[in-house]
């Protein structure tokens, strides 16, 4: 033996040492072999047989393909159905039960498209194209070869039948009725995942027929209504397989599909006319509930019957709540459009310059009001009139008042600028002539505007303000400083209010004043003192902290350096911010302490008269 061959032995024995060490549990999968780790890449066979799955007879001349590594090897099948392919990768392998057990998955194609040309008989032709993915298990023919990693074969089947069965079948719904231009879909379920071998649409009958599908195939029929709204199928239905010698084209009746409802999801309204509290024209006045899915028509849904006869109609009420009248009931009626997505309601006898009321509570919360798949009409918290009573005015003969021009009403010693405690705010408007009264709307902190004040006859309001600051429970100190808005809407005599005035935004606008300062000797430190300061106002941590808005000077050239600010909060309702300071030399007999940028919550910086201490 020379070097060489010394050598390619000792490569094989290091590889079957590496496999034979590789031992996991059968369930645990190994990562594959990879050429540029070993010397030796393993391949084998694959051979397989093209067959009539019904007539067990053989197909020769398909072209089949095999597709691995981004490479293809192409066969035809012989006499006797059969095909080879050498040489194939053999992707992976696990260890079982002490054995390597390799396999690989391939993408396979067959083509008998020359082979249905050549067939005269329209019977005995297949599809023209077959596409698998198939996983094939290697064994080794080498007697005693353990390891099974040399001339390793492989097996497969590829069972096809003729074109020469005619499904036919019909589509209804859930009354067995028929559902015309349903889209029906036929998937062979011999595969995974299922392959659509063909699709048509249903008769004005609700039928259907698919001709030239395999015999003895296993297939999956699938429907849908033309509007998507209804579905059903008819799953792993099996054609008999009853054409084995030549015989005339056999057809194949499948069982009805009934259409259900494709959603589980509730239906419920998605546009109210007129919105609530709005004002609207009393000429040819109706009110529509517009429904995000179709409302299943049952007895209750009924709109052609008079009142007492157990329908929706019995169960919705239009009041009259006008200013001069007693509450009444008013007459009306209803109708569905076509699609059954809307609800119009026709109240009679609308006047202008009056309030009404719509309820529906009684119809929404009865369960009755369903889709096709029964689920029943849901709240939308977005509409207000649907689960709740629907409010609304009609306008009259008089005009509907501009907008107030809204200002702040500033006397001394009655309504002053606020600090953080807040105080009394005064209001004022102008006057129109076509305004029967006015309302005052609030806003705290950026939040929405509620009705704070309504019919004011006057032109001037008050209100009353707790504080300008939020301050967590329990807590003492603010966290932030907080405004309150007004706005200012007119009536009209006919009560339709007018649109808003300009927006009064109130916050505190007082400057924070140092109040007192005093100083002590920091224990164990020569020169170095702490200072209290003491504040009208809670402060703004970031300021407090930034030392150059503390500025000492003295006549005698005594240098301060201020070391450390901290915001110790609230004091016997005063606020503390302590200093650490350390002087050049002991403290002089007369020096000044300036605070400059030191800012409140609402960001008001020093007052200028009332910054500075002097010691």
């Amino acid at each position: 033996m020379n070097r060489m061959s010394s050598f390619f032995t000792v490569c094989i024995v290091c590889l079957l040492a590496f496999l034979a060490g590789c031992k996991q549990d059968s369930s645990t999968p190994v990562e594959p072999i990879q050429t540029s780790l070993l010397t030796y890449q393993p391949k084998g066979t694959i051979s397989g047989v093209i067959r009539n799955v019904v007539t067990a007879a053989p197909i020769p001349g398909a072209v089949i393909s095999l597709g691995y590594d981004g490479g293809v090897q192409k066969v035809t099948s012989d006499a006797a159905g059969a095909f080879s392919f050498a040489d194939v990768p053999v992707g992976q392998y696990q260890i079982t039960s002490g054995q390597n057990v390799f396999s690989g998955t391939y993408t396979m194609t067959v083509s008998l498209v020359d082979y249905n040309a050549a067939q005269a008989d329209p019977n005995k032709k297949y599809r023209n194209y077959y596409y698998n993915t198939v996983t094939i298990k290697f064994t080794s023919l080498v007697a005693g070869d353990s390891l099974a990693v040399s001339d390793m074969v492989g097996t497969t089947v590829v069972n096809i039948s003729y074109l020469n069965t005619t499904v036919v079948g019909q589509v209804v719904d859930q009354n067995q009725q028929p559902v015309a231009n349903a889209t029906v879909m036929l998937f062979d379920a011999t595969v995974v995942p299922n392959v659509l071998l063909s699709q048509t649409t249903t008769s004005a009958t609700g039928g259907y027929s698919f001709s030239s599908i395999d015999n003895g195939l296993t297939i999956t029929i699938n429907a849908r209504s033309s509007d998507g709204s209804l579905q059903g199928n008819l799953a792993g239905f099996t054609l008999p397989s009853n054409v084995t010698t030549d015989s005339l084209r056999s057809q194949v009746a499948a069982e009805r599909i009934v259409l259900t409802p494709a959603d589980n999801v509730s239906p419920f309204v998605i546009g109210l006319t007129p919105e609530n509290n709005s004002d609207v024209s009393p000429a040819s006045l109706q009110i529509v509930y517009t429904f995000s899915e179709p409302i299943k028509q049952t007895a209750y849904t009924r709109t052609d019957l008079p009142l007492g006869d157990h329908t929706i109609l019995d169960d919705i009420t239009v009041t009259f709540a006008g200013l001069k009248k007693t509450n009444a009931a008013i007459t009306f009626t209803a109708q569905w459009n076509p699609t059954f997505t809307q609800l119009t309601l026709t109240p009679q006898g609308i006047a202008g310059s009056s309030k009404y009321t719509v309820s529906a509570l009684t119809a929404f919360n009865s369960g009755k009001l369903t889709d096709n798949a029964n689920h029943a009409v849901v709240n939308n918290a977005l509409i207000t009139g649907d689960f709740e009573v629907l409010q609304f005015t009609t306008n009259g003969s008089s005009t509907v008042p501009s907008a107030p021009v809204l200002s702040r009403r500033i006397i001394s010693g009655l309504f002053s600028n606020l600090n953080f405690g807040g105080g009394t705010v005064g209001l004022e408007w102008n006057y129109d002539a076509n305004a029967r009264s006015y309302n005052i709307y609030r806003s705290v902190s950026g939040g929405p505007f509620e009705l704070l004040q309504s019919n004011v006859f006057g032109l001037q309001a008050t209100d009353n303000i707790a504080g300008l600051l939020t301050v967590p429970t329990g807590a003492t100190d603010p966290l932030s400083a907080g405004s309150v808005s007004y706005q200012v809407r007119a009536e009209s005599k006919d009560l339709v209010e007018g649109t808003s005035s300009n927006i009064i935004t109130i916050t505190d606008v007082v400057k924070p004043q140092l109040l007192a300062s005093t100083s002590v000797a920091s224990a164990g430190a020569t020169n170095s003192w702490i200072y209290t300061l003491r504040f009208t106002e809670p402060l703004t941590a970031s300021t407090v902290k930034n030392l150059t808005n503390y500025i000492f000077s003295d006549t005698s050239h005594v240098t301060f350096t201020v070391n450390s600010a901290d915001y110790l909060g609230n004091s016997g309702g005063s606020y503390l911010v302590q200093l650490g300071v350390t002087s050049s030399a002991a403290l002089p007999a007369s020096y000044l302490l300036l605070v400059t940028n030191v800012a409140d919550l609402a960001g008001n910086t020093m007052d200028p008269n009332a910054n500075s201490k002097q010691f």
